[in-house]
């Protein structure tokens, strides 16, 4: 269709031109022919015109009978007056004398009007006019225009022939290429060939076409052969680096054991004396407490129930800097009154949560036995006492084994929860309990903040390394601030140690893979690449601020976290 279309258009702008062309060269002829005419017939006139012999003049004319396409012709003396005229088969007709100018040439409807001057001794004597038909010249060109449509046509179909033949020779092979590129793009089959049909151009494509495809086929097959060999290599780097995070973790676990075994304990050892406590006084309030209560004075046994009375109400724990300023207000009191061991009796009272009041108690305290009165009276408050002991132990106790289990578990749950990010922070600074309450001062500003949808136990163990390299940093031994924020569309963890710092130099590095500041020993060096990537996996960010004194580790976690997969609220 190109062919045809390109073929078509091309001819038919040169047969238009060559068309227009000859028919303006018939009309150019025909003029020329008629101007050579009148300038004859014009010589010969001029004689008569300049001798006023106009039968002479008509004579001439008359010759004009020989010429077939001239219809008339008039001659005008110098006045342009007509002075002798011809009309073919004497059909008179009126002719204005603006048909008649000079050099006049010009083809109108179906005539040529031609008009020339007469010159006798260089003189003008007057000018001829003609006028010839064009039927021949329209008959002429008619012929001509109708061998010229049989030639186009004639082109035409010798051209759609060649055209078919050439696409049959050129386009074939294309289309075969075509149909192999669809075949391979379909089925992926690069063991097609297509079939070489020439040595020309296009066997030359041909032969280049089947040696790309082979070329494919063997890079397809190398491809295949390494895509299998990192598959299975980066299952090996999957299982390998799951290791190395199960590793960090039990590293940070290990330093732990220590701290969390004397946190475990504490609680225990106070469990144990505690139930020694409530045993002996117990054993006390059944064999010795009636016959105790019964030789009371009446007046003591009521200041006696009412000292147990006000130890029982009182509840609320006092810090050692209350205890002592209770101790010594106490003892001052005692003495004034001159009560007898105002100190021990003052550690009593202090330690019965007893710390108001006391003057209504000199009763007791001066009689000459304050010391057993006081005593039971401490024995057997001393039972609430040692409940709440156990209480707080047992809950102390429960609480470390809540972050242990929190933070030890080693798997690879790959399913996001909506959690409280706060309540795993608390869970790791519960387990650091034993180093952080040897000298560091610990200060938390916890801002409401929403759950997010997380990888919980990977952020606890980002809070792990974080907390423990803060500790390290600062040896037992500064202040540590922990704050909770949102930003825009973030959830804040800001935690600022009061370390010796981070070097300049190093500070770009210490996410890198085994890069530890650390002694050789003391430290893998992957604990911040893992908490790095593990923060990375939920779409946030880590950084960090460092100068000595002050090292600040940020971590910005989305609030909005899509994940298309199950999502369990927490």
């Amino acid at each position: 269709m190109i062919i045809q279309i390109v073929s078509l258009f091309s001819l038919l702008v040169g047969f238009a031109y060559v068309t227009l062309s000859n028919i303006a060269d018939y009309k150019e002829d025909m003029r020329n022919n008629t101007i050579v005419n009148a300038t004859l017939i014009g010589d010969y006139c001029a004689v008569p015109l300049a001798f006023d012999m106009s039968d002479s003049a008509i004579e001439t004319l008359e010759k004009l009978q020989n010429i077939p396409s001239v219809d008339i012709g008039i001659v005008y003396n110098d006045k342009n007056e007509i002075f002798a005229e011809f009309y073919k088969n004497e059909d008179k007709k009126i002719v204005s004398n603006s048909d008649n100018s000079i050099s006049m040439g010009e083809f109108e409807d179906d005539y040529l009007n031609v008009s020339r001057p007469i010159f006798y001794d260089n003189k003008l004597a007057g000018k001829i006019y003609l006028r010839v038909s064009t039927e021949e010249l329209t008959i002429k060109i008619s012929d001509y225009l109708l061998k010229m449509g049989i030639l186009l046509l004639a082109l035409l179909i010798i051209n759609y022939i060649l055209a078919t033949w050439l696409q049959k020779v050129l386009s074939e092979p294309i289309l075969k290429l075509t149909k192999a590129t669809k075949e391979i793009s379909k089925e992926g089959n690069y063991n097609l060939r297509v079939q070489k049909q020439g040595n020309d151009e296009i066997g030359i494509l041909v032969d280049e076409y089947n040696k790309m495809l082979s070329q494919i086929h063997e890079r397809e097959e190398t491809l295949k052969q390494r895509t299998n060999e990192l598959t299975e290599t980066l299952g090996d780097l999957k299982q390998t680096q799951q290791k190395l995070v199960n590793s960090e973790k039990l590293a940070a676990l290990g330093q732990l054991i220590a701290g969390v075994a004397h946190e475990i304990n504490t609680p225990l050892g106070a469990i144990r004396s505690s139930i020694g406590n409530i045993k002996n006084t117990l054993n006390f309030m059944l064999k010795e407490y009636p016959v105790f209560i019964n030789r009371l004075p009446d007046k003591l046994k009521l200041e006696f129930l009412s000292l147990m009375e006000d130890s029982l109400k009182n509840r609320h724990r006092l810090t050692s800097r209350e205890e002592r300023s209770f101790k010594k207000k106490i003892a001052a009191t005692l003495e004034n009154n001159n009560i007898e061991n105002a100190y021990f009796f003052a550690d009593t009272f202090v330690d019965m949560m007893v710390v108001e009041n006391i003057e209504k108690y000199m009763d007791l305290l001066k009689n000459k036995d304050s010391n057993e009165i006081i005593e039971v009276a401490y024995k057997i408050t001393g039972l609430q006492r040692s409940t709440e002991n156990i209480e707080f132990a047992a809950d102390r106790a429960s609480k470390v084994v809540f972050a242990l289990k929190n933070s030890s578990r080693i798997n690879n749950y790959e399913e996001q929860v909506f959690a409280d990010i706060t309540e795993g922070i608390e869970s790791v600074l519960t387990l650091y309990n034993n180093q952080i309450k040897q000298g560091i001062e610990v200060s938390k500003k916890y801002d409401e903040i929403p759950k997010i949808l997380c990888y919980y136990d990977e952020l606890n163990q980002v809070w792990t390394n974080i907390l423990h390299n803060a500790i390290y940093a600062m040896d037992l031994n500064g202040k540590l601030a922990i704050k909770t924020y949102t930003e825009n569309s973030w959830v804040v963890v800001s935690i600022t140690d009061s370390g010796k710092g981070i070097p300049q130099e190093e500070i770009d590095k210490i996410f890198d893979p085994f890069f530890s500041t650390k002694p050789t020993g003391e430290g893998t060096g992957i604990g911040l690449d893992i908490s790095k990537r593990i923060i990375e996996k939920h779409k946030g960010k880590i950084e960090v601020e460092s100068e000595p004194g002050k090292t600040t580790f940020s971590i910005y976690l989305p609030i909005n976290n899509n994940k298309e997969s199950t999502i369990i609220q927490e």
